[in-house]
């Protein structure tokens, strides 16, 4: 089964007229108290390197996790993390390269349920803890949410506003970093049976990487059931009697080679509106792909399930 890619074109500009992350944050409004904390944020995350940001961070992820593993504890029958080391021997060993996570998004809260499964030694370390694009709208409502999230490692996105806005530039910055970046490339909460189709952001963070990312998908499923959509308050309510939580890590894709094609293809060329066209076609194969792994990953997961891993 496939998915086309995500029909909406994003606005291509010649790549020197193209605002970078600075320019971008400096653009922002701040007319009012709450749009210069928004500002004040952004900006303080692009770099993410004054003296206080570290503790302050660890003390954020550090309490998110925790408080994760304790809801898995008491909420659920079962939780299940298949093959986590492939994650977890990555971002803990020696690389020279950044890490790239993808996963399909059953609720909002996803993010912070999924972390609370590393191990504990890795919870209180900002370095061990993913970077991550979360929703403006639903997020960085006021100025002590825009502090909790901007220290939580989770970057404001505008779903709808491209792959050239400030939160994708800021992915990138992390990236140049050796940094993990966690997305849920659907853009949106899915609880459909079939994985949606991916926005072509994350397709644009892996062409321009520095360095090619390690890339590896997760499949992860359970939180649909105690977050429906149709309910009225998006609570959790899991029943520790009854609810179950699955999670798998897939195998690296590597897009070394395909990364090297499109750049030596991409030299041959001289006006901006072959290469932008070029740019199209290698995002749209690098999302088909992804979204291939993901859903291999899903009837693997399926399989596992039915073998009787939440038993």
């Amino acid at each position: 089964m496939s998915v086309p890619s995500e029909k909406q074109q994003p606005i291509e500009l010649p790549e020197l007229t193209r605002p970078g992350a600075k320019e971008l944050i400096a653009w922002l409004p701040r007319s009012n108290w709450r749009e210069r904390s928004f500002a004040y944020w952004a900006e303080k995350q692009l770099c993410a390197n004054d003296p206080w940001w570290r503790p302050l961070s660890s003390a954020v992820v550090g309490m998110s996790t925790c408080t994760m593993s304790l809801f898995h504890m008491l909420g659920f029958r079962k939780v299940v993390a298949e093959d986590l080391h492939k994650l977890t021997d990555i971002i803990e060993g020696k690389r020279d390269r950044p890490v790239i996570t993808i996963a399909n998004h059953e609720s909002t809260m996803d993010d912070p349920t999924m972390w609370g499964l590393m191990p504990r030694r890795m919870r209180w370390n900002p370095d061990y803890t993913r970077w991550t694009l979360g929703a403006q709208e639903l997020l960085y409502k006021n100025p002590p949410l825009n502090a909790f999230f901007a220290l939580g490692q989770t970057i404001p996105t505008i779903r709808g506003d491209g792959i050239y806005q400030l939160a994708v530039e800021i992915g990138i910055q992390r990236l140049r970093e050796n940094k993990w970046l966690h997305i849920f490339p659907e853009g949106k909460v899915n609880q459909d049976e079939v994985i949606g189709r991916f926005k072509w952001g994350v397709g644009r963070l892996i062409m321009e990487s520095e360095r090619v990312p390690i890339v590896l998908p997760i499949f992860f499923t359970g939180m649909k059931e105690i977050m429906p959509l149709s309910q009225k308050v998006p609570v959790p309510r899991p029943n520790p009697f009854k609810s179950t939580l699955f999670l798998k890590v897939g195998d690296e894709i590597d897009f070394t080679a395909q990364i090297e094609e499109w750049k030596d293809a991409r030299a041959k060329l001289s006006s901006d509106r072959e290469k932008n066209q070029l740019d199209k076609l290698v995002r749209i194969a690098i999302v088909d792909r992804l979204w291939a792994s993901l859903d291999k990953l899903k009837d693997e997961s399926a399989a596992s399930i039915a073998r009787g891993a939440l038993k």
